[in-house]
């Protein structure tokens, strides 16, 4: 196992920390903390962090990781801003009945990835999104894609909770009738376990009207790949 070497490392560190730290918000700090950190996990697994390899591995990944969970640094109201339009037409939050742009809208295939909390391995995940703006206002579509979905992506995760946290987040936006799937191809399930290549999980998430309403929900999962889920928690 090999001997950590700080005055190397902390000179690695200095000379890269300004590589791209600035653009995604993380300071020196933390990617010193999360170096050493992944340095003793190297050391654990056996690994001499000296090698040429693994020199600035720890820099790489305490840099990653801060990339992938920026979330915790971001503010959902400050993402969304102006991001909502006027509907016109809408007919009593009737679905199908809005007379002009309004009735159900559907988003497909909003691809992301977030970290698992239970493993901190990273899942892909793929998102669908259906809402009636009966609250007289749309969503922009790229906010749902590099912003909602994002924010949440961008924190340690379980499927079923970032799910739920889409859809609440997008309600009370557009008057609260709201649908999403998120399907979800999780690394754990590859790299050890069951190591079962090529399974995914899909989980749903109701509010509003497709809560109550099966045609519905039925228009909108008709609308979307036929997933297998299990209810949103």
């Amino acid at each position: 196992m090999g001997c950590l070497d700080e005055g190397h490392f902390n000179g690695e560190l200095e000379n890269e920390l300004s590589i791209g730290l600035g653009e995604v918000g993380f300071d020196e700090e933390r990617v010193a903390a999360i170096g050493d950190a992944v340095k003793l996990l190297l050391q654990g697994l056996g690994e001499d962090v000296n090698r040429e390899g693994l020199r600035k591995t720890p820099l790489r990944v305490a840099k990653a990781l801060l990339e992938g969970t920026r979330g915790y640094r971001q503010k959902v109201n400050e993402i969304v801003g102006d991001a909502l339009f006027p509907e016109a037409g809408l007919d009593n939050n009737r679905i199908g009945h809005a007379g002009g742009a309004g009735g159900l809208v559907v988003v497909r295939d909003l691809d992301h990835f977030s970290y698992c909390e239970s493993c901190l391995l990273p899942f892909q995940i793929k998102c669908h999104v259906g809402y009636v703006p009966s609250g007289k206002r749309v969503l922009g579509l790229s906010k749902l894609s590099r912003s909602i979905v994002h924010f949440y992506g961008f924190k340690l995760q379980l499927q079923e909770q970032l799910t739920r946290q889409i859809a609440e987040t997008i309600s009370p936006l557009l008057g609260g009738n709201v649908i999403v799937v998120v399907e979800a191809s999780h690394t754990c399930m590859i790299s050890r376990g069951i190591e079962k290549f090529g399974s995914s999980t899909s989980t749903i998430a109701v509010l509003g009207h497709f809560s109550t309403d099966r045609a519905a929900r039925a228009a909108f999962l008709q609308s979307i790949p036929t997933p297998t889920y299990c209810e949103g928690q």
